[in-house]
């Protein structure tokens, strides 16, 4: 009778997830007037056990239960793996098809908040920030005037999905929700998102609002960029002590069940990432997991109960057994030096010589049992380019191949800069050329001057040498007389 009634608690307790507690004492009702608990309805995943597991992997452990083939069984109707070092998509489901995103739309504005903010700083949220927010919705309670900073506000979102942090971060960064639903959407085309389109900052329902497997895997990667993030993200426990509004510490845990090692759907290599859930777009999840050097990203949208994390597990069981991201190039590889030449007035002459190399470390992704070696390289780089130049422009590139595929193309950039000769610089440089030229000519002068004096002088030695010889005849040959004389003079007197 006892095993009957403990599995019965057992399977009452899988169907009713845990739900954390903001504040030590809390009351079971949930308001967003409330000052003592946090609400979750509404934007709080459905985790609720699938009814058919069938065709659902075990996820009570991280063992490889990798689907071999390239085609998953996916309960999601979006998703998508990539390499998070790399960009390379291993997997994908219609990744490209417009979705609503529910609350991993904090994803964009955390990297916002991290790009344009300081942590140490401070936001007093306002009326607005409070009570725009959907009744029910997530949040921590924060009261209108409260004054939090922002590492703290970014751990509400992170942890709990704080909508009216998201709002406090909207104001912060650009004055109004507004024009800050505006700036994320911008910053998503510099991403490189192509269907993605943001109405606020905290994923809402809106008919408006929606993006794709794909550019949340973009902006996800992205985030990885920035060092306080990768710091945060990993963290499930949190606490905000106690503010000029609020006398109690605020005890923020993490919704995401594959970080937490006493849930069903732990993944242990799980790094981080964003839960997500409304009614319209049903559960949507975004994480980062990490084994060896391979980084990858998985999103799933629109997933009913626990599927997404079921998914999620399927994604990366797959990504880690098929592939690997290997390092090929180092920075500094594969210079070359590029001729940089100017052209002014038909004339073109070379100004400088630098160095085209690759900017970083470069990594690939290969299957599982690949040889980095095998990775070829071909380098294209004109050997003369003109000017202006800034150091890090593109001069050439280097394509990667592997077993005669092209997986990347990588830029040889700039290692310094050469820039247009201004008029300023081209006046003083014909200044110094007839400064030189003058020189040149002094010099040559100089030496015209000193060869005509020496030759003046030579021909005076010569003058003076014939003199002297003359000279030294004449008293040569009086002295030769003077003997004869002397002889003949003797001669007689014998």
């Amino acid at each position: 009778m006892k095993p009957k009634i403990l599995c019965l608690l057992l399977t009452i307790l899988l169907l009713f997830p845990h739900t954390s507690t903001i504040f030590a004492q809390p009351d079971n009702t949930s308001s967003i007037s409330g000052t003592e608990n946090i609400s979750d309805t509404n934007d709080t995943e459905d985790t609720s056990k699938p009814s058919d597991t069938s065709d659902v992997a075990d996820t009570s452990d991280n063992s490889d239960t990798s689907n071999t083939s390239d085609t998953l069984t996916l309960s999601c109707e979006s998703a998508i793996l990539m390499d998070a070092t790399t960009g390379a998509i291993l997997y994908e489901k219609d990744a490209s098809t417009k979705q609503f995103p529910a609350s991993i739309t904090k994803l964009m504005t955390l990297l916002l908040a991290y790009e344009n903010g300081s942590l140490d700083d401070t936001i007093t949220f306002s009326h607005d920030a409070i009570f725009s927010i959907e009744f029910g919705s997530s949040h921590i309670a924060i009261q209108e005037g409260e004054t939090l900073t922002l590492e703290q506000v970014l751990y509400g979102i992170m942890l709990q999905s704080a909508n009216e942090c998201s709002n406090g971060v909207a104001e912060y960064v650009d004055g109004d929700i507004e024009t800050f639903a505006k700036h994320m959407t911008e910053r998503a085309k510099e991403l490189g998102c192509k269907n993605t389109n943001f109405v606020n900052a905290n994923g809402l329902h809106d008919e408006n609002h929606y993006t794709t497997a794909y550019d949340m895997a973009l902006i996800a990667q992205t985030l990885l960029q920035i060092d306080a993030y990768r710091e945060m993200m990993g963290n499930t426990y949190y606490e905000i002590p106690p503010t000029n509004k609020q006398t109690e510490t605020r005890y923020l845990h993490g919704q995401h069940q594959m970080l937490n090692p006493n849930s069903l759907y732990y993944y242990e290599t799980a790094e981080g990432g964003k839960t997500g859930y409304t009614s319209e777009a049903l559960n949507t999840l975004v994480t980062y997991a990490k084994q060896g050097d391979t980084e990858l990203i998985a999103v799933v949208l629109r997933c009913n109960g626990a599927q997404h994390y079921v998914d999620t597990k399927t994604l990366f069981d797959y990504g880690f057994s098929h592939y690997k991201t290997e390092k090929v190039l180092s920075a500094g590889d594969l210079a070359q030096t590029v001729s940089i030449t100017e052209t002014y007035k038909n004339k073109t002459e070379e100004k400088a010589q630098i160095s085209a190399a690759i900017p970083k470390d470069i990594y690939v992704t290969l299957p599982i049992g690949a040889n980095p070696a095998d990775v070829t390289t071909q380098v294209t780089c004109e050997p003369t380019a003109s000017v202006p130049i800034a150091a890090g422009d593109a001069l050439g590139s280097v394509a990667l191949s592997y077993q005669g595929e092209t997986i990347d193309t990588v830029s040889l950039t700039a290692q310094d800069s050469v820039a247009v000769t201004t008029d300023e610089e081209r006046a003083a440089q014909s200044a110094q050329k007839r400064n030189h030229i003058l020189k040149i000519i002094g010099i040559c002068i100089g030496v015209l001057l000193l060869c005509g004096l020496g030759v003046i002088l030579f021909f005076r030695y010569r003058i003076y040498r014939k003199k002297e010889l003359r000279r030294q005849r004449r008293k040569s040959a009086r002295k030769l007389r003077l003997q004869q004389y002397e002889q003949q003079h003797l001669h007689h007197r014998k």
